[in-house]
This record gives structure tokens, sequence and C-alpha cells, in this order.
């Protein structure tokens, strides 16, 4: 006796990825938000059928390239553009690149500097007693936050000082005078964006 179970598919089977036409729609429904644009004002420019529009962004119809080019120069976009790899930048644990800033019983490692310099990312291992200099240092960027992923962290800013735990975090000005070290007997691990990349 064999037993027929039904099937649930929740999107395209393997053999179906192969030959499967590149999703754009998801991109154009981001491109058309991000000019602050309805379906009624695309409808507008390009003189398609609203309907129509609402199936290529849920890619349930393919456009023609006429179409296509229409719906691309509404949105001002290159139709390259809805092709494109997803713009992303991988970073494994172990391949992080090793960074020193000048810390004094710290391990650093760059962990991402956005997509284009607009963000700073480190992992900093910072050893008991581990600190930041002697002196308190500003950096030319807005803004900075650290979070304590494990361990304790003192944070100095100006003449105020605060004591970080696990699960603790903190931003603040990048301009304004600052320090910090790990007052505990245990190594002390923290994440640090700074934005823009100083």
């Amino acid at each position: 006796m064999s037993l027929n179970f039904p099937v649930q598919r929740h999107g395209p089977g393997l053999g179906e990825l192969a030959g499967a036409a590149p999703r754009i729609g998801p991109r154009l429904r981001a491109a058309r938000k991000a000019k602050g644009l309805t379906l009624d004002g695309l409808v507008k420019l390009t003189g398609l059928d609203k309907s129509f529009l609402s199936r290529m962004e849920r890619d349930l119809t393919s456009a023609s390239v006429a179409n296509l080019l229409k719906v691309c120069e509404a949105l001002g976009i290159r139709p390259g553009a809805l092709f494109d790899p997803p713009n992303a930048n991988l970073v494994r644990g172990h391949e992080a690149e090793r960074v020193n800033f000048g810390g004094v019983g710290v391990e650093e490692r760059l962990l991402s500097q956005g997509l284009g310099g607009e963000v700073m990312v480190l992992h900093s291992t910072i050893h008991p007693g581990g600190h930041g200099g002697e002196e308190l240092y500003t950096l030319d960027a807005d803004l900075t936050f650290v979070t304590v992923l494990e361990g304790e962290l003192e944070f100095i800013i100006e003449d105020a000082h605060y004591f970080l735990h696990e699960g603790d975090s903190m931003t603040m000005s990048s301009r304004i005078p600052h320090n910090w070290r790990n007052p505990g007997p245990h190594t002390t691990r923290v994440i640090w964006v700074t934005s823009p990349h100083p």
C-alpha cells in the first residue's frame, strides 16, 4: 500500500531555477516607491495599463523590450540595473581584515566599510586593561555606536564615565572627546559602528 501526501510548494524547484526568467518585479516596485510614485502615477508617465504594471511588479507577466524601456525611463533607471547582481559585500569572520587604530591590548577586525565608505564596522576583542590610548580622542565622523557582546566596557565621554555590560549599547557624536577601556578581569568583545567611515 502506498501513501500519497499532497506536496505544498513555496517557490520554484531547482529544475525551474536554471531556466527561470530574472525576477525584476521587486526592483521595479522599489524604484517606483523610491520616486514616490503610485501605480496610477506610473500609468500616466508610461501610458501602460495599471493591471499590466501591477502584474509586472509581481513577476506575473513579462514585458516587451519597448514596454520595459518605457517603465525604466519613467523611473529614471537603467534597464540593465534590473539585472545587476545584488549590491552586497560578504565578509567571512575568519577573513575579516585585521586593523590597528592605536588601541592598547586590543585585537580589531574590519567587518564592513559599507558599500561606499558610508560606515565602518569593527569587531574588537579587548583584553583586561586594554584601552583606546592615553588621551581622549575624536573622530572625523558624525556618530559612533558601540554594543557590548561580552564582558565590560568603561566608556569615557569628556568627564563622564559609563560602564557598559553585555547587551548594553551607546551612541554618541564622534566629535566629542572620548575613550574606552576594559576595566574587568575578563576579555571584552564589542562591535563598533562609525558613520561615515572616518
